[in-house]
């Protein structure tokens, strides 16, 4: 399989690349709300027991209760119901909404048909995405207080009781995690490099969580090196753009453009 190009997240939580995406219509879906989320664990593999088109006329349904941040159709098309970085909660997973992407993979209706090549190229796509943006690894989980790409049906009860994304015994959706796990490390190795250590300007793009992954450092690493470097530079404190951006704590979320940081 050739590896696919990388996606990147913009100005408006929208991904884009060089991928097939479409963006749900009303922006976000209905079945969600703003301002809840925070740090995010990871993201979570769903079947939509039907097709993307059934899947998004569904989540535009507002009797439904019900939606993700992603549908991902065989033939590899994307799409995104709402914005990432932006506090919007999709609700795929119950206690698991406000700290969990989710990603809903079409099966035809079985959820023992085993993911497409092009499911699994898109799926790398966007988990990578996901994970450069939140900063979680790039790694499988079967643990609820794991971080990486897990399974709906590991949250039991509290995350609403489900098989999601496959069936037992087979468990043939969720055996697929590796592959889809290998595949987004190529993706990010084809073309992440480190930031040059020193002051920087945030281009409005980026989390301060996915920085710091980037970096290969941990978010109060960059602090710390941004307290000095403002000392060093005889500056008096956190400025305008700093000062919120930290108080609110969600590190996740896109840094404001022209956010002086001082990289370690």
């Amino acid at each position: 399989m050739t590896t696919p190009g990388r996606l990147s997240v913009d100005s408006e939580g929208k991904v884009r690349g060089n991928v097939a995406i479409n963006y749900n219509d009303p922006w976000p879906c209905v079945n969600g709300r703003l301002g809840v989320t925070g740090t995010m664990s990871g993201v979570l593999e769903h079947t939509m027991v039907a097709n993307l088109p059934s899947c998004i006329a569904s989540f535009n349904n507002p009797s439904r209760q019900a939606s993700a941040h992603f549908g991902i159709a065989q033939d590899g098309t994307v799409h995104q119901f709402g914005p990432l970085g932006r506090g919007w909660e999709a609700w795929h997973a119950m206690a698991a909404n406000a700290t969990w992407y989710g990603i809903e993979l079409a099966d035809d209706g079985n959820p023992n048909n085993p993911l497409t090549d092009a499911q699994i190229a898109a799926s790398a796509q966007v988990v990578e995405c996901l994970s450069a943006f939140a900063g979680f690894p790039l790694q499988v989980t079967d643990s609820v207080t794991g971080h990486g790409y897990g399974t709906h049906s590991m949250g039991g009860a509290a995350w609403g009781g489900h098989t999601c994304p496959d069936l037992p015994p087979k468990h043939v959706r969720s055996a697929q995690r590796p592959a889809i796990i290998d595949l987004a490390k190529l993706i990010r190795a084809s073309t992440r490099t480190p930031l040059p250590s020193g002051r920087c300007h945030a281009d409005g793009h980026t989390s301060l969580a996915g920085l710091a992954q980037r970096q290969g450092c941990g978010v109060p690493d960059i602090w710390w090196s941004t307290a000095a470097g403002m000392a060093a530079a005889d500056n008096t404190g956190f400025g305008d753009l700093q000062r919120p951006y930290m108080a609110a704590g969600q590190w996740d979320a896109l840094m404001p453009s022209g956010m002086i940081l001082w990289l370690p």
